[in-house]
């Protein structure tokens, strides 16, 4: 089992790169209020049929052709820690279209993980320049939104200094 949540993350979106997604969408909602965590990761990848959806919520299946034996086991302990901390775990997939996984659990419930190193998982996801990888995060009343892509489809700004305006006037000073 992952001692974090945000390992989950990574988990689901390094399997998500490898079936060719080129957009993740990462959803994370705490409501303190409610008393729920929830955990959404989407994808626009190969998808599975209804076959292999179920083969690896059931068995030790893995897409990963570097392992010598199969493993398989991230979306297993994702669902039982779902389960263990009152929650409810959800998959759905279809060939060519994508793979939606979400997982929600008590807030406070005493074996929930802690979340753990967000950034550091978006970051290791957004390696490929090719994927646009976007997280959605609500706090209660406090949400953030982030895109990999929303940078790079744009030219970036150029200040008078870097276009050689503003050069003359600080040698000048």
């Amino acid at each position: 089992m992952l001692e974090e949540l945000s390992l989950h993350i990574l988990d689901i979106g390094m399997n998500s790169l490898a079936a060719g997604a080129k957009k993740l969408d990462i959803t994370v909602i705490e409501n303190t209020k409610r008393d729920w965590l929830i955990i959404r990761v989407r994808d626009d990848g190969r998808g599975m049929d209804a076959k292999t959806l179920h083969e690896v919520l059931h068995q030790n299946v893995t897409s990963k052709k570097s392992r010598k034996k199969a493993i398989g086991l991230g979306l297993a302990f994702l669902r039982q820690t779902s389960e263990m901390c009152d929650g409810t775990f959800h998959v759905s997939s279809t060939p060519n279209r994508g793979t939606s996984v979400t997982a929600s659990m008590r807030h406070s419930h005493i074996d929930r993980p802690p979340l753990g190193d967000l950034s550091a998982t978006i970051l290791a996801l957004c390696a490929n320049p090719a994927v646009d990888v976007q997280l959605h995060c609500r706090a209660n009343d406090q949400t953030f939104h982030f895109s990999s892509q929303e940078g790079r489809d744009h030219e970036p700004r150029r200040t008078q200094e870097a276009q050689g305006k503003g050069a003359t006037a600080s040698r000048a000073a």
